[in-house]
């Protein structure tokens, strides 16, 4: 056998290797995503038998709620129950019953920073499973086990559009410093928990305790009246509103207000679930997570002005709407520094 026999041989042999491992790993990939079907199959029957979950969510008065509970009943005949009031109310709601042993709750909705402190302090969730959409997550809204991004809400400026004309409009939210706006600006209460805390600690994350120095110059006028300050707004009350939650922009349509997203990008507030331990549905509570994920739960959302949290292409969303959730995201909040940030904005804006 000649030497170019011999090379020809072991290369034919070498891709025969090749093709054999490419299909035993074929082979391997499509028995794990059978197991995996199995076992979530498994878990839908169980969910079923449960025939209940029971949600707390710290959103009051989302309207995707209702829609939530009537698909998911329609889908798995399971009853949804959800139970909404403040932040600190269904986290302290919560810890009181996992310290009783009392459990009534099997899921928790509420922001990353109380959320993050139920994990760090409370120690009220256990990890949530593998889920089969969880790699539809965008990258800046990855789930680390625990707590499973549904949704954000993007914040920023409302203009009444007959007192700022478009060549005026803020561009960046450096311009909310320009002397035209001194006086003019209704501001959420930066010093507090809510939007206005987390427009403070981003853009104090951004541009420094300088910036703020400058803003507070502006003679903010402090409310925490939000519906109440939108409507101010499109009345020609004032020009401009910081933060406005994009939300607000169905509500308000037809009046004399615009939505402004600044070309830095709009700061966010992530909304978490959180399955919680000991839960006496936990099947059902798992389903549920994952029935947030889908395309139908996810395109509610973006109906509403809540940012999705998935990749998926989503239609029949304003075109409004649309538009400002493609905006870039400036940031959130930390909520490790987020004490730091409130004493910050309280000594800055007295």
């Amino acid at each position: 056998m000649s030497a170019q026999d011999r090379d020809e041989r072991a290369l034919i042999t070498r891709r025969a290797a090749l093709l054999g491992l490419t299909a035993g790993s074929a082979m391997l990939s499509m028995t794990a995503l059978a197991r995996a079907d199995d076992e979530w199959a498994k878990l839908v029957a169980a969910a079923r038998k449960e025939g209940r979950v029971v949600l707390y969510s710290a959103f009051v008065g989302l309207a995707a709620h209702k829609d939530l509970k009537k698909d998911f009943e329609s889908a798995y005949g399971i009853t949804v129950d959800i139970l909404e009031a403040r932040a600190s109310e269904v986290r302290e709601r919560i810890r009181i019953e996992q310290a009783a042993g009392r459990n009534a709750a099997d899921v928790s909705e509420n922001g990353r920073t109380t959320t993050t402190l139920q994990i760090k302090e409370d120690h009220v969730f256990e990890p949530h499973g593998p889920l089969p959409s969880l790699g539809h997550l965008k990258p800046e809204f990855p789930s680390d086990g625990i707590r499973l991004p549904v949704f954000a809400i993007v914040y920023g400026i409302l203009a009444n559009t007959t007192l700022v004309k478009p060549a005026d409009e803020p561009k960046s939210w450096l311009d909310l410093t320009d002397p035209r706006w001194k006086g003019k600006i209704l501001s959420d209460d930066l010093r507090t928990l809510g939007g206005g805390g987390v427009l403070f600690s981003v853009l104090q994350d951004h541009f420094g305790r300088e910036f703020h120095e400058k803003l507070a110059k502006q003679e903010l006028k402090f409310s925490r009246e939000i519906p109440a300050n939108e409507r101010r707004i499109a009345r020609g009350e004032l020009p401009l509103y910081i933060p406005d939650s994009l939300t607000s922009l169905l509500e308000l349509k037809g009046l004399p207000v615009k939505f402004i997203a600044p070309m830095e990008g709009l700061p966010y507030i992530g909304y978490d679930l959180a399955l919680l331990k000991n839960a006496q549905h936990p099947n059902a509570a798992r389903l549920l997570m994952e029935h947030y994920l889908g395309k139908q739960i996810q395109q509610n959302f973006a109906r509403l002005g809540l940012l999705p949290t998935t990749t998926d292409a989503l239609t029949d969303v304003d075109p409004a709407v649309a538009e400002i959730e493609k905006s870039k995201l400036l940031g959130t909040t930390d909520p490790e520094r987020m004490n730091e940030m409130l004493a910050l904005a309280q000594q800055i804006y007295r």
